[in-house]
């Protein structure tokens, strides 16, 4: 999302390396990542549901602003290869609904290396008539198109590598459950980011998280009875201080399987974020001469 809760510049420091927790096996329990291999397979996707809030410190209670996206993922063999989704802007749990003028709510849609977004909302000028969308190709370092590129998600935890999810299911314990399975585990982000092979991005710095990174990452998953993931929380934690960063990602998956077909806006609705920027630079001249008295 373009508007991004701003929690620190520094990165803390003082964190020590967390220890895996042993599997505890489930003799009749299915494995997880194998399920969610058999969905990755083309014209086949997911709808998911999904909330982030940032906290100061673990027992925060005064920040807590977030986002909430909600839309529907194509998979293919290597993951999502397209999304339509819809971006809210939360405010803290107890600071109540946001005022009229202030809620901000717009669609983004992802097929490949791009990723369009409702023009609606765009903040920095004004757009040229019967344009609808901004396209951010990859190239675009942006936070949102690199989120949108990896996983559709802000979640530590990219849940479509099933490399991965292979490694941290073995070491989770898991319990039966109403409906299916419980998995926790906890490991540092050091760990975490070697597992992710750079994909696990640090949501404070913006650089990937490696051999330097301080914190923890926990999480708990629930599958069904077949193993296919229902529910994802994590706490994502920059430091181990009295007052470290914090994400808590919580994010739904419904309709597994379900036959999508998602795909760009129309051509003549498009308009380039680089064509976009210099349109707004021809609106804003001729840019008034120094008067001296700057």
């Amino acid at each position: 999302m373009r508007r991004w809760v701003v929690l620190a510049a520094a990165v803390l420091a003082g964190a020590a390396p967390v220890t895996a927790s042993p599997a505890v096996a489930q003799a009749d329990a299915p494995d997880p990542a194998r399920a969610i291999k058999r969905q990755l397979r083309g014209e086949h996707g997911v709808r998911i549901s999904e909330t982030d809030r940032f906290y100061f410190g673990a027992k925060s209670t005064v920040s807590g602003n977030g986002t909430r996206i909600t839309g529907r993922l194509r998979l293919a063999p290597s993951g999502p290869v397209a999304a339509d989704l819809t971006w809210r802007d939360l405010p803290a749990p107890k600071a109540g609904k946001l005022p009229p003028g202030k809620q901000t709510s717009h669609r983004m849609i992802r097929v490949g290396g791009n990723t369009y977004d409702d023009a609606a909302g765009y903040p920095g000028g004004p757009v040229p008539e019967g344009k609808k969308w901004i396209r951010f190709p990859d190239a675009h370092r942006g936070r949102t198109n690199r989120d949108m590129a990896r996983d559709a998600s802000l979640q530590p935890i990219d849940l479509y590598d099933t490399s991965l999810m292979k490694t941290l299911l073995k070491c989770s314990k898991s319990e039966r459950v109403s409906g299916g399975f419980l998995y926790r585990g906890t490991l540092s982000r050091r760990e975490l980011g070697r597992l992710s092979k750079g994909a696990f991005i640090d949501w404070a710095s913006g650089r990937p998280v490696g051999a330097k990174s301080k914190g923890k990452v926990s999480w708990r998953l629930w599958t069904d009875r077949t193993g296919l993931p229902k529910r994802l929380v994590t706490a994502d934690t920059v430091g181990e201080g009295k007052d470290p960063l914090v994400k808590r990602s919580d994010t739904r998956y419904t309709g597994w399987g379900l036959r999508l077909a998602i795909t760009a806006p129309p051509a003549d609705e498009v308009i380039d974020e680089a064509d976009l920027l210099e349109y707004v630079r021809e609106r804003n001249e001729p840019i008034p001469e120094d008067s001296g008295n700057t």
